[in-house]
């Protein structure tokens, strides 16, 4: 075959198997993702179907569940399914061998353990809230549905988790002979594409080109906080995970505190204050944004810039915050670059980097709330099904108890209701197609792989979809449950009809539970972030607040990136932008008392300064602004003057006081009024 022969056959097959469609519908890796999903459900059916599980179709459904484009989402998610499973099916047991024969007190306690489970799984993140949730839904699949007949509990049981395990095993066997996109390389694409972002804005701030709006640093700060699912998907991928996990933990950290730095120079800057000589100095030791390459050339790079004249002016606070913040800026880029190479290398990276927790804002009024619509949707649809007094209703209850659990996992609920009322009348529509046009003309394993193939290609295009998520998710698992697959298909019509009827039934319920009762509100979840930052504000003012660490970074941006989502659902005023900015601001005087109390700390150590050190942090218990402003800027003028003579270690911790102490009296004094009016300082001294 000629060269030109061989070219158009190979561009033939390319498109056959992975055709260049639009790329917004069609991202890349879709096509792979798609054959990776029906390849398991495929083999999760032909496996169930050989072993003569009862209802098979849970193995397919189990699929559709996992359906992930990512190894490590799969694994993880997979982990949590199988731990979830087991102890949904213990508690189902237990509740049906204590309330066998008292319906009530049987959905009673089913009720309540949904709303348990549900309010752990919102406290917590990522497939460890799958694996709560989960663990509160098998209950209903095992327990509920033998409501009836509670002495076949032990046997669905095993059936539920003999049907889950082959789902799982199906979905792991595909994905590690087809070679599914791995999650770690996914995060350290990430990480890198974010490090650039991240660089980009710095150099702006330090040439004076300005930085991006409140919200645009938010969005990117939530960039760099979204990879941490990616790390827990990685932690199943790598045999070294702590280590390299680590490592992406501290490059994230590393790159939220560089944007805290460069938004504190580019408002620096904007003020004016600092002497053009110095910013020129400032300006050619930063260069082109390369970081030092050890802790030693951060110091040396401190003490040069320290330097001045003997007839010159000596520097002032302004200014040695301008210094410390960008050479902070250099060092944070070490350990970014540390960080993504030790995720990248493992223990062949040159310099491990420390392993670190990131935390995030934890919502219990919402968990509590998200258990109490839970518990009352359920109690409802239980109410319903106990006055119908019909053998099938438990199937919808049962339904209802899925879908309301999984719907806490996304943060706007209602949208997974619209969802379930979108997605359930299009499975239904399906199953019915298939089931009276299609499989009645043929038989087997094969013909059936192929007459599912496109309803699991379109389920996988909407999953990939943030948009279509949701109706993707109801359309997908609730076809193999409308469909009924069984060892021995049954095509009568009155059974398909009344199996179905309460599966519409419970997307109803489904969709009025979450849209029209309690429906979360966007406006209460903004102030319920507004109201934990006035509180870690107040404990900061009162001195209890903790020092700046990775902890109170993270945490901080997390709130300001919830922040910033829930004003996204509310219209764009101008009044709500401005909530936000106060909610940022606030958010950054909490990190510059810490950062400032951290330094001071450490200046309590040293001799020559331990005494104005500790003055300034008995002065930042704030109680009255003004009086504040002015002690903080006069000890830090005086330790700015005393750090002279210091050792150079010494004089880089005094320098991180001074620089603190300034960041911390010149963002007080910006929202003095504003702590005034909402009552955030401490009773005492004044205000």
């Amino acid at each position: 075959m000629g060269e030109s022969a061989r070219g158009a056959a190979s561009g033939v097959l390319r498109w056959v198997w992975f055709p260049d469609l639009p790329k917004d519908w069609f991202p890349p890796g879709w096509f792979a993702f798609c054959m990776r999903t029906w390849a398991s459900v495929v083999l999760a059916l032909s496996v169930a179907f050989w072993l003569q599980i009862e209802a098979p179709a849970s193995a397919g459904v189990t699929v559709m569940i996992l359906a992930q484009p990512l190894r490590g989402q799969v694994l993880s998610k997979a982990l949590y399914r199988m731990g979830g499973t087991l102890v949904g099916a213990t508690v189902a047991i237990a509740l049906v061998a204590a309330f066998g024969q008292d319906r009530v007190m049987m959905l009673g306690g089913a009720a309540l353990w949904l709303g348990l489970c549900v309010v752990v799984g919102t406290l917590m993140r990522d497939f460890r809230a799958y694996g709560a949730l989960l663990a509160g839904y098998t209950v209903a699949i095992v327990g509920v549905s033998c409501i009836d007949r509670p002495e076949s509990v032990f046997t669905v049981a095993i059936f539920r988790v003999s049907a889950i395990m082959v789902g799982i095993a199906s979905v792991a066997v595909v994905n590690d002979v087809f070679g599914s996109p791995s999650a770690w390389q996914a995060l350290a694409v990430g990480l890198r594409r974010s490090a650039d972002k991240v660089r980009r804005m710095t150099r702006d701030a330090v040439a004076g080109h300005g930085i991006p709006d409140d919200g645009a640093c938010t969005a990117l700060a939530g960039g760099i906080m979204s990879l941490t699912s990616q790390v827990s998907f990685a932690r199943t991928e790598l045999p070294d995970s702590a280590l390299r996990t680590g490592g992406a933990r501290s490059a994230m950290v590393a790159l939220l505190d560089m944007m805290s730095c460069g938004r504190a120079i580019g408002g620096i800057l904007r003020e004016g204050e600092v002497r053009a000589s110095v910013l020129a100095r400032v300006r050619a030791r930063y260069g082109d944004g390369t970081p030092f390459a050890s802790a030693a050339e951060a110091r040396a790079a401190l003490i040069d810039l320290l330097a001045h004249d003997a007839d010159a002016p000596p520097l002032t606070p302004p200014e040695a915050y301008l210094i410390e913040r960008t050479l902070a800026l250099l060092s944070y880029g070490r350990w970014v670059e540390d960080g993504i190479r030790t995720l990248e290398d493992g223990r062949a990276a040159p310099r491990p980097a420390q392993d670190v927790r990131i935390i995030r804002h934890q919502d219990p009024v919402l968990a509590l709330l998200n258990g109490l619509r839970i518990l009352t949707g359920f109690s409802v649809a239980a109410a319903i099904c106990i006055l119908s007094d019909l053998p099938a209703s438990s199937a919808a209850l049962v339904q209802v108890a899925i879908v309301l659990t999984l719907s806490i996992t996304t943060f706007n609920t209602q949208a997974f209701g619209f969802g379930a009322l979108i997605g359930v009348p299009l499975a239904t529509a399906c199953a019915l197609v298939l089931n009276y046009h299609v499989l009645p003309l043929g038989t087997g394993m094969v013909f059936l792989a192929m007459t599912i193939a496109p309803i699991i290609f379109v389920t996988c295009l909407l999953l990939i979809h943030p948009r279509s998520f949701a109706i993707g998710f109801n359309f997908g698992v609730f076809f193999f449950v409308m469909l009924g697959l069984d060892n021995i298909h049954n095509y009568d019509p009155v059974q398909f009809i009344d199996r179905n009827v309460f599966y519409m039934l419970s997307a109803v319920i489904v969709f009025v539970s979450l849209v029209l009762l309690l429906p979360p509100s966007a406006r209460r979840r903004r102030f319920r972030v507004a109201m934990a930052v006035a509180l870690s504000l107040r404990r900061q003012f009162a001195g209890r607040g903790e020092v700046a660490g990775p902890a109170l970074i993270s945490r901080q941006y997390d709130r300001l990136i919830q922040a910033r989502t829930w004003t996204g659902y509310l219209p764009d005023t101008l009044a709500a932008r401005r909530v936000f900015g106060r909610i940022v601001a606030l958010g950054d005087l909490i990190g510059a008392l810490a950062r400032a109390r951290r330094h001071l700390r450490r200046a309590t150590t040293i001799d020559a300064v331990a005494d104005t050190a500790r003055q300034a942090l008995d002065a930042l218990a704030v109680h009255d602004v003004p009086a504040t402003v002015e002690q903080a800027l006069r000890h830090a003028t005086s330790l700015l003057a005393q750090s002279d003579a210091l050792h150079p270690a010494d004089r880089e911790t005094v320098i991180g006081a001074v620089s603190g102490l300034f960041g911390a009296s010149r963002l007080l004094e910006r929202n003095a009024r504003a702590l005034r009016h909402y009552g955030l300082l401490p009773p005492g001294e004044g205000g």
